[in-house]
């Protein structure tokens, strides 16, 4: 089994995002030409087109956590006033996220499977407020 590359692994997440929405009945628009854009891809929701950045999770505890910034060369950069979510596809739930971009912290985000053990309840992000199903 050979390990996969980072670009597959983004198309896999890209491909996971796009059908969880055309499941749900959102037409899904992709760059022609822009391939290496911040946008991975643009569906509509009541006339409104929603940019979106694709990611891949992991899943620890329970907790899903992906990057809220690209990092190329080891350099992150943020996503802020580029997209308006992150498709966020979780392999080990067979599962995709739609988290809205705004306010997310900038590096990375945690999403909450369980609730905390010490009971906090601010600034956290539950996962079942961001589901949209499986790919």
């Amino acid at each position: 089994m050979t390990v996969a590359t980072p670009t597959e692994i983004g198309a896999r997440a890209e491909a996971a995002v796009a059908i969880a929405l055309v499941r749900v009945g959102k037409p899904v628009f992709l760059p022609a030409f822009g391939v290496n854009s911040r946008v991975d891809l643009i569906y509509a929701d009541d006339g409104t087109l929603v940019r979106v950045q694709c990611k891949t999770s992991r899943l620890v505890g329970d907790v899903v956590i992906f990057r809220t910034c690209s990092n190329t060369r080891n350099l992150p950069r943020e996503y802020v006033g580029e997209i308006d979510v992150f498709g966020v596809y979780s392999p080990s739930e067979n599962l995709v996220y739609l988290v809205p971009a705004a306010g997310l912290p900038t590096r990375y985000c945690a999403l909450r499977l369980a609730p905390t053990r010490n009971g906090q309840r601010k600034r956290v992000w539950w996962a079942g407020a961001c589901v949209l199903g499986p790919p």
